[in-house]
């Protein structure tokens, strides 16, 4: 009986580690290359199509900005960020569109070391590249 509760609390234990981050990768891609560390995170793609997400950490700093790059050749993406598993659409990029910018966040997401840039895409989209740094 003891082995059984064991078990028992050590499944649940590992369920609920796992189903921590709220947000789902699910997508279908053709050479996807994607980097996530600290604050900064990138993918670059030929074809993607579905969610792809990042979690990125910032330092002790009250005032947030995040820094993107993004250019697509076909297709749409929608860039969110998101925190506390609600997200917000910062961004919609078409194809043949180039940002680089600063995006200063609002009062909302101060105090906030982490959040995740979610990237959905509108259908199928092609070549793109996207870059994120959270300050």
């Amino acid at each position: 009986m003891k082995q059984f509760c064991f078990v028992l609390v050590l499944t649940f234990t590992l369920v609920m580690l796992c189903s921590c981050s709220g947000y789902v990768n699910s997508y279908s891609a053709t050479i996807l290359i994607t980097s996530c560390e600290g604050d900064e995170a990138n993918m670059e793609f030929d074809a993607f199509k579905g969610t792809y997400n990042f979690k990125l950490r910032g330092d002790g700093v009250d005032d947030r900005t995040l820094d993107f790059e993004a250019s697509l050749a076909e297709g749409e993406m929608n860039i969110y960020i998101g925190v506390d598993g609600k997200k917000e659409l910062l961004r919609t990029v078409k194809g043949g569109e180039y940002y680089d910018e600063t995006i200063t966040l609002d009062g909302k997401y101060d105090n906030k070391k982490t959040i995740y840039i979610i990237l959905e895409s509108v259908g199928k989209c092609m070549d793109g590249d996207f870059e994120f740094e959270y300050n």
